[in-house]
């Protein structure tokens, strides 16, 4: 058995984070998976690019949540 899925956000919030993934992507001309490893693979520079900014996007993202915000674990 699989212990059930908390999801500790309000509905504003989720739909708001879906309509920034789904433009990005569209904006990102692909998702991140697709630059990092099909596009990161051929060597565009594209993907290099696009795969650098994920990067540093979850990197300053961790940083405010855990310690401007003070959240996290």
């Amino acid at each position: 058995d699989l212990p059930p899925l908390v999801v500790d956000a309000n509905w504003p919030l989720l739909i708001g984070a879906g309509l920034l993934v789904g433009i990005s992507t569209r904006y990102g001309a692909g998702c991140t998976s697709g630059h990092g490893v099909c596009g990161l693979a051929r060597l565009a520079p594209r993907s290099m690019a696009a795969t650098a900014m994920f990067l540093v996007t979850a990197i300053a993202t961790v940083y405010v949540v855990r310690h401007v915000i003070g959240g996290g674990v």
